[in-house]
């Protein structure tokens, strides 16, 4: 892993090639967003937990084991707590009791449980 642009984007090499995956994590500028200078559009780290966990189920189906199923749990409690925060942040209260990874998300902020209430996407 290489960091391109610290905490907003870096490059992921590929195994079995030579190839890399570029991770580009939304940065937005102003007041909420102390030293970020400029501002691209991208993902949320809750995003890339939802693909973690998609994929560690994918081989845990493959082969089963307790270390993978510990693995989930603790990326669902990561991203239980990112969601925590991110109410917390917008005045709400995080009370989402089902599997979180499924959880419906806004289509605005892709937090779940604003209900379309969140302030707007704009840079």
């Amino acid at each position: 892993m290489k960091v391109l642009d610290a905490g907003h984007r870096f490059s992921l090499r590929h195994l079995d090639g030579n190839g890399e995956e570029i991770l580009q994590f939304v940065k937005r500028e102003g007041e909420g967003y102390p030293g970020n200078i400029g501002h691209c559009e991208g993902t949320t780290m809750q995003e890339v937990l939802r693909a973690l966990i998609s994929r560690a189920k994918y081989v845990d189906g493959q082969i089963p084991c307790h270390e993978t199923d510990k693995g989930i749990e603790l990326m669902r409690g990561a991203l239980r707590w990112f969601e925590i925060r991110a109410a917390r942040r917008h005045g709400r209260v995080f009370d989402y009791k089902g599997i979180i990874e499924e959880a419906d998300t806004c289509e605005k902020c892709g937090h779940i449980g604003c209900n379309g209430e969140c302030r707007d996407r704009a840079l």
